[in-house]
C-alpha cells in the first residue's frame, strides 16, 4: 500500500468533509473531494481514487445507488468503498454491504479507527 493512496471523500456537509480532508492528508494520504453521487461519479473517472469514502444520505443519488453504480461498473467495481453514514441501523449497515462495499462506519467516527481500516483495506489490494 503507498501511503500516497488517492481517497475520495463524498459528502454534502463541508464539516464532514474537511476534518476527514485533514486526517488523510495528515496521514500521508492524497484527499480529493466530492460533495454529491452525480460529482463523484464524474471524479471517479478523473482520478481513479485508491479508496472511496461515501455518505449513504445526499441530496439526488444517495450513496447507496451511487455504491451499486460503482460496482456494476468493471473500470470501477475494484475501487473499495467504506460508506460513512449517520444512519447506524443495522439494515443499513447491511444493505451497503451487500451492494459491493468494503466496509461500512458510522458517524461520528474514531479518527485511530477509520485510518486503521482505510490501511487494512488498501493493504488487501
Amino acid at each position: 500500500m503507498s501511503e500516497s493512496a488517492r481517497v475520495l471523500i463524498v459528502d454534502d456537509d463541508a464539516f464532514i468533509r474537511r476534518p476527514l480532508e485533514f486526517i488523510l492528508k495528515a496521514e500521508g494520504f492524497e484527499p480529493e473531494t466530492a460533495k454529491d453521487g452525480e460529482e463523484c461519479l464524474q471524479k471517479v473517472k478523473q482520478i481513479a481514487p485508491d479508496l472511496i469514502f461515501l455518505d449513504v444520505m445526499m441530496p439526488g443519488r444517495d450513496g447507496f445507488s451511487v455504491c451499486r453504480e460503482l460496482k456494476a461498473d468493471p473500470d470501477t467495481a475494484d475501487i473499495p468503498v467504506i460508506m460513512l453514514s449517520a444512519k447506524g441501523h443495522e439494515h443499513d449497515r447491511t444493505r451497503g454491504l451487500e451492494l459491493g462495499a468494503e466496509d461500512y462506519m458510522t458517524k461520528p467516527y474514531s479518527p485511530s479507527e477509520l485510518i486503521r481500516r482505510v490501511r487494512e483495506i488498501l493493504a488487501e489490494d
